[in-house]
């Protein structure tokens, strides 16, 4: 499960309210509506409270071009001279990054908005002040107060846990599902659902219980939907099948599920079925000749969700048995 840390706190009847996790990325994928480079970048984020989830959140930080050409002035002088003492993660990233987010985000028109509901009635919280203009709202206006984030904030352990990639307008694109076994070796298949398809909003929300764990209310809202030959219904109840997330870990079932959501014209789909074939799955063993060969039928269907580099692979493996990933 992922370690969740509540740093907020009801200074009346003592309430926690947790952050979400951090794992996000931008991307400027196909999928994600990018037209030219294929690049990954993460987020720059700041705490807030949403006034729509009612909680603590995230929303994106994006630097004013002011920002970007100080920070890229200060990151061309020799040994990062005069930047001694200032603290801005626009100085602590890659250089790729920085480009990226450059390019991507100083012209950038719509405003941020929170990670999990999209809002932008949202509060910044200064993470070096305890105090907050937060109110609870059920406990009589009580004051809410930032507790600060204890060392290890974030990070993940258990069976699984959820990367998800936003594209530079900070629409929510694709999620990452991971799944760990026994012998952590780790596995993990895309959750994605196109905006031109019908079901477009039923789907996402499956994908949100999916990704809040709540996977019982997700299969009641895919099981209807696949029975009406849903591409992208069918293609999620095979990833489930593939990480054994909340149904019967098989291959079997997966690839039988895929398969069905690859004809129907499902890019997703297509992409996690050369993954099981990838790393094999209970009831189907590794090939990786076809995983090869569904990879390329995934991109030319349009379901290009790595760099190009890991489909250059010659094997998706490798030793500890996790499924090869080039973030």
């Amino acid at each position: 499960m992922t370690i969740y840390y509540n740093p907020m706190k009801c200074t009346g009847c003592a309430q926690e309210f947790a952050f979400p996790p951090l794992a996000r990325s931008y991307t400027d994928l196909p999928e994600a509506g990018g037209r030219s480079t294929i690049h990954f970048s993460e987020m720059l984020l700041l705490p807030a409270w949403c006034h729509d989830c009612n909680s603590a959140s995230w929303i994106e930080r994006i630097p004013s071009r002011r920002e970007f050409d100080t920070a890229a002035s200060l990151r061309r002088r020799a040994n990062r001279s005069g930047s001694l003492g200032i603290e801005d993660d626009l100085l602590d990233i890659e250089e790729d990054d920085f480009r990226w987010l450059y390019h991507k985000l100083s012209n950038r028109k719509t405003p941020p908005r929170c990670l999990v509901c999209a809002s932008t009635r949202f509060t910044p919280i200064d993470p070096n002040q305890w105090q907050t203009p937060i109110v609870h709202d059920a406990c009589w206006d009580s004051p809410i107060e930032f507790q600060g984030f204890p060392i290890g904030s974030g990070w993940h352990s258990g069976r699984s846990h959820v990367y998800r990639f936003h594209n530079a307008e900070g629409d929510f694109a694709w999620a990452e599902l991971w799944t760990l076994n026994s012998r952590m070796a780790a596995l993990y298949a895309m959750l994605h659902a196109r905006r031109q398809d019908p079901d477009h909003a039923t789907l996402a929300a499956a994908i949100d219980l999916i990704i809040n764990r709540a996977i019982d209310k997700a299969l009641a809202v895919l099981t209807p939907l696949a029975a009406a030959h849903s591409a992208a219904a069918l293609g999620l109840l095979g990833a489930l099948h593939y990480l054994g997330q909340g149904v019967q870990h098989s291959g079997n079932e997966a690839v039988i599920l895929l398969e069905k959501a690859k004809v129907l014209g499902d890019a997703c789909a297509a992409h996690n079925l050369a993954s099981v074939y990838a790393t094999g799955a209970p009831g189907v063993a590794k090939d990786i000749a076809r995983a090869r060969q569904l990879f390329a039928e995934a991109r030319a269907m349009g379901g290009q969700y790595e760099r190009d580099d890991f489909y250059a692979q010659d094997d998706f493996t490798v030793a500890n048995g996790a499924f090869y990933h080039p973030i």
